[in-house]
């Protein structure tokens, strides 16, 4: 039996604008801006030959149906003549469903783990391309894996696979800590295929104009509360804690999108304070730092 390991960064998002190639899923994708956190996705793979291929999924080590995973471990079995028996565990630090990509990351974590477990031969960004591909299939994301294999404060500004794409970085202080509250999770299909999208789409692409103008952290806050507020996103919940993080010296605040949670960019000397008032709204309250390293085996 091998076992492979891997990490990957959770990756929350502030604002999108999605770009679908009908029959072309590697120039499908999403345009936007998000963070990656230090907390994130572990997977661990223990893959061993098998006189046919089988695919065993937990979470927690407790059998799930964690599909993204297995979806992604199914393409890469095609590209072996060998079978196997996979089983593939995660431990993930962040709510599922809120906007933190924690799809994106079980994606290109599993990528990675399971082609090394299976000595399948191929490049970082050709199992990232897999992971992408992989999110779109299963509706879980469009542009999430592009951020996961960069890392920091990300700016997708050209749409598609790893690869594909392009990703800007913010410079940003490390002195800062990125707090969350989450509420519930929200389905996505209910907003990328509801009838505004043609509209959310052109605030996204006006408010990624606007930070790269002046690409700083703040106006990367500013501008993530806008596209919240123009496309009607937000939930009155999340813009409440909004107005306690922005009260309590917080360089911004907004939802996560697309997800009922809210996350604020502060110092961290401002942090307990932020996540004090986050808990007393009701939410799952957790805070981390930004992560500047991307997907990884570990």
């Amino acid at each position: 039996m091998r076992i492979v390991r891997a990490f990957s960064p959770a990756g929350l998002s502030g604002f999108f604008a999605t770009n679908i190639v009908e029959g072309d899923l590697l120039h499908t994708g999403a345009i936007g801006g998000g963070i990656t956190l230090e907390k994130g996705v572990y997977v661990t793979v223990k893959a061993e030959p098998s006189e046919k291929n089988s695919i065993v999924t937990l979470l927690n080590g407790k059998v799930a149906d964690m599909y993204v995973a297995k979806r992604v471990a199914e393409q890469i079995l095609e590209l072996t003549e060998e079978c196997f028996s996979l089983v593939i565990d995660q431990k993930i630090e962040v709510p599922i469903g809120g906007g933190l990509g924690t799809s994106g990351a079980s994606a290109i974590a599993t990528a990675l783990a399971v082609a090394k477990a299976l000595n399948v031969p191929i490049t970082y960004y050709r199992a990232a391309q897999i992971a992408h591909v992989a999110e779109i299939l299963s509706g879980t994301g469009l542009g999430t894996v592009s951020g996961l294999v960069v890392g920091g404060l990300v700016l997708v500004v050209k749409p598609g696979a790893p690869g594909y794409d392009k990703v800007e970085r913010i410079i940003v202080d490390s002195n800062l800590d990125v707090i969350i509250c989450f509420f519930s999770p929200v389905a996505k299909e209910r907003v990328l295929k509801g009838k505004d999208i043609n509209r959310i789409n052109e605030i996204g692409k006006r408010v990624l104009n606007k930070i790269l103008e002046d690409p700083t952290p703040e106006t990367f806050m500013s501008c993530c509360l806008e596209f919240a507020r123009n496309s009607n996103l937000i939930s009155k919940r999340v813009l409440k804690c909004v107005n306690l993080a922005l009260k309590l010296g917080a360089i911004g605040a907004s939802q996560t999108m697309i997800g009922d949670a809210v996350f604020a960019l502060a110092d961290r000397d401002l942090s307990e304070e932020i996540i004090d008032a986050f808990r007393k709204m009701g939410g799952i309250v957790l805070a981390s730092r930004i992560s500047w390293a991307p997907a990884r085996l570990i």
